[in-house]
């Protein structure tokens, strides 16, 4: 009988000078080099280009002497989810998947059924890598997943520029404690990972669904509820409708970045649903956006975005259990402050319903949340007030974090995410100060229209959004 050998996988990323920053492992298992092939279960980063994961999972099976096999599990009942995300989703997928495939690597695809998918693929695999989680469900699926396999599962930080851990070892408060922190890492891991030359094939262990070539025969055998209105203007995920938007966005908007909360302007990215699905990788963008000949000011304002900001979200879901609860994903002085002034009088209050409508009485606020309808996308500036009055027309702070956030996460894109999560929050008070108490918010930040009309060409934003929705104009005054 042949002796297996096993291996741990921290001395076989040690031999290719991978630190543990990088990664962690799900399990205490070794790995068994005995086995057919290296498994990468892709979920969260959904590409080839700059994929640390998908890179280290190529490079460990040539290593070994074994082919690579990918593979992907559309989940149908993943929470919030709906139509509108699985059908941006797919095309980023299908993608990926003929790139690998054709570079050699083995393709499994499953629907649904969790733990009857990872026995499945697990069973003949030496070694399994995968992409980071972040929220509480997708890290409980790569938990569980260590448990089932009978080898080493190692997941590895793809999504962020600096690793969450890397960064900090706690829930950061603010923008401000986490800033230095990052930016002093931002340089060591603004690296691209190229994915190597597959030295075994592994086709023969592909295992697709008969109807995945036909986008509209697959999704309509997932059963996926259509809640949300067909988009005026459909997205496509993927790499290359990333990499376009990313050109785009650097070619024409870049260089007046800091006019970007001008709602009539619309000078916006347009990346985060890429940046969502793990369409394409922050360190890409980032380093599209250093090598641009924009503005080195503008420049910064984007890395801010893009990396502080972006990355604060990321330490506030990972170490904040509670990060979809309120009050307890809040600080302890805005929880106190909401709660004191939860029984205040409001001049409006409107029902869950009627916010979904856009149904209020402030045309700004209706033109937002048809915004968010009808493109699955919202103005950033936008989305601060939005929330903000959600807060004053809700009957009180706990409705009005649920409505937000179910409205957020049923008709964005870009819904579900760590940058979701701490939006809604912030507006709530998360990662900001206290300011001068008044009604209803008490000393959470307070928006109005006046600072809107004040500040903004409203009238053009109101036309662009009524040009989305001929059939639905903007009520309110």
């Amino acid at each position: 009988m042949a002796t297996i050998k096993k291996i741990s996988a921290e001395n076989l990323l040690g031999e290719l000078d991978i630190s543990s920053e990088h990664y962690s492992c799900l399990n205490s298992k070794a790995v068994n080099s005995d086995k057919d092939y290296i498994l990468y279960w892709l979920q969260s980063s959904q590409r080839v280009s700059d994929n640390k994961a998908l890179t280290l999972a190529g490079k460990l099976a040539n290593s070994l002497k074994k082919p690579l096999v990918v593979g992907f599990l559309f989940m149908p009942d993943y929470p919030g989810s709906n139509f509108r995300h699985f059908n941006f989703m797919y095309e980023g997928i299908r993608e990926s998947l003929e790139e690998l495939q054709a570079a050699g690597a083995g393709i499994k695809v499953g629907v649904g059924k969790r733990n009857e998918f990872f026995k499945s693929i697990s069973e003949k695999a030496g070694l399994i890598l995968t992409d980071q989680a972040f929220l509480q469900e997708p890290r409980n699926w790569r938990k569980k997943l260590g448990e089932i396999a009978d080898t080493a599962v190692i997941e590895i930080a793809s999504n962020t520029v600096v690793p969450v851990t890397a960064a900090s070892q706690k829930e950061e408060y603010a923008a401000y404690t986490i800033r230095k922190k990052i930016n002093s890492l931002r340089d060591k891991f603004l690296e691209i990972w190229e994915f190597p030359e597959l030295n075994h094939s592994g086709k023969k262990y592909t295992r697709i669904p008969d109807n995945f070539s036909s986008r509209d025969k697959f999704l309509a055998s997932l059963n996926l509820p259509e809640v949300t209105p067909e988009l005026k203007a459909e997205k496509k995920g993927g790499y290359n409708a990333a990499k376009e938007q990313l050109m785009s966005f650097s070619d024409r908007k870049l260089k007046r970045y800091d006019q970007r909360n001008d709602p009539d302007l619309n000078i916006q990215s347009g990346l985060s649903p890429y940046l969502h699905f793990g369409n394409i990788s922050p360190r890409e963008i980032a380093l599209k956006v250093i090598n641009s000949t924009s503005r080195q000011e503008v420049k910064e304002e984007f890395l801010e975005e893009l990396i502080v900001r972006r990355e604060l979200s990321y330490n506030f879901v990972y170490y904040n259990k509670n990060y979809n609860k309120f009050p307890d994903c809040l600080p302890e002085w805005a929880a106190t402050t909401l709660k004191k002034h939860s029984q205040d009088e409001r001049d409006y209050c409107y029902s869950p319903e009627e916010f979904e409508q856009a149904e209020t009485h402030d045309k700004y606020w209706n033109a937002a949340q048809l915004e968010l309808i009808y493109t699955g996308n919202m103005h950033n500036y936008m989305r601060m007030y939005w929330g903000k009055k959600i807060l004053e027309w809700s009957t009180g702070p706990e409705p009005a974090f649920t409505t937000a956030l179910y409205l957020n996460n049923r008709y964005a894109l870009d819904g579900r995410d760590p940058n979701s999560y701490a939006g809604i929050a912030w507006c709530f008070g998360k990662h900001d100060r206290a300011w001068q108490e008044r009604p209803i918010y008490g000393k959470v930040r307070y928006m109005n229209r006046r600072g809107l009309e004040r500040k903004f060409k409203m009238q053009d934003y109101l036309e662009r959004i009524n040009k989305l929705t001929p059939e639905k104009n903007i009520a309110g005054d």
